[in-house]
């Protein structure tokens, strides 16, 4: 299938992710809610700053909406997938602080690749909602001739690995997850898997949210687990149940996008749904006012064609 880029893409995204606020995820869903032009907090002194150092590969930013790549992978057939494989469009990986704490605050990203990097943040204690979504992502180019994503039922499978380490103290209110976006970004299903904080802001099980709960995996080497679903108007989030965790995992993630299309009769997606973004990164809403590192490893998003 030829494709075409999508221009402005991403601030489409930002207008209108801006507008809807969770209750659950850190109480907030990870959209930019501040200019492009900002430059972030300056109480400190701190100057926001990208760089990449040809040295070493690593690419750091501390600016609020700062981004590394972009990237394709593979650059050629015998390099392994890093990141995002199988689907089409530029991978970056930004630092997304899209909700600035009040206060001093700072976020510092390390990346070596889309599939390993870390990010340093400093964010005030007591916070519940979420202030950044640093992430590997990627916005899906149009199919050639229109303006239009390629269909879910482009793809057979799509499975995703990662390792996180969210390194949490006391304080800290955080989340590994996805953020995927469907149908022009009228659709968003998270898939949230390694929290902290659950007792300063409660999972969907705990709230009485949850919708209904199901069993994926068994097959493709993703392990047999059990999901919790909970809805905010468009957005759908899968989380495992209260006490379990997912630091290091794999997981099908068309199983759980194909679960959404096949039931509620087109009360949760449509009956033929389009993919438009995918993302996986950190959901930070407070650090307890103190540095801590989160840091992604051997992650894998991989699409393979119906």
């Amino acid at each position: 299938m030829t494709t075409l880029s999508r221009p402005g893409a991403t601030i489409v995204a930002a207008i209108i992710s801006a507008v809807i606020v969770a209750v659950s995820g850190c109480s907030a869903t990870n959209s930019p809610a501040t200019s492009p032009t900002d430059t972030g907090n300056s109480a400190k002194g701190f100057t926001r700053t990208t760089s990449t150092s040809t040295s070493t590969s690593i690419c750091t930013t501390n600016e609020a909406k700062g981004e590394c790549g972009p990237y394709r992978f593979p650059r050629t057939k015998s390099e392994p997938p890093q990141g995002i494989a199988g689907t089409s469009g530029d991978i970056t990986v930004g630092n997304n602080v899209w909700s600035e704490p009040h206060g001093n605050w700072s976020q510092i990203l390390h990346v070596a690749n889309p599939a390993s990097w870390k990010v340093v943040a400093n964010f005030p204690a007591g916070e519940t909602s979420v202030r950044s979504f640093p992430n590997t992502g990627q916005t899906q180019d149009w199919i050639n001739g229109t303006k239009l994503p390629a269909k879910l039922s482009t793809w057979s499978s799509i499975l995703s690995s990662y390792s996180v380490k969210l390194n949490a103290h006391s304080g800290t209110v955080a989340e590994a997850a996805y953020d995927l976006w469907l149908d022009n970004w009228n659709d968003e299903v998270m898939i949230q898997t390694d929290f902290v904080g659950d007792r300063l802001r409660p999972r969907c099980d705990a709230n009485g949210d949850v919708i209904t709960a199901q069993t994926f995996g068994g097959t493709n080497g993703v392990p047999v687990q059990k999901w919790n679903l909970c809805i905010f108007d468009r957005e759908f989030i899968w989380q495992p149940a209260t006490g379990t965790n997912h630091r290091s995992d794999k997981v099908d993630v068309m199983a759980m996008l194909t679960w959404l299309q096949e039931h509620g009769n087109g009360k949760y997606l449509p009956a033929k749904p389009t993919l438009t973004a995918i993302s996986f990164g950190f959901e930070i809403c407070s650090t307890g006012g103190r540095n801590q590192t989160f840091e992604v490893n051997n992650f894998s998003f991989i699409a393979t064609r119906a």
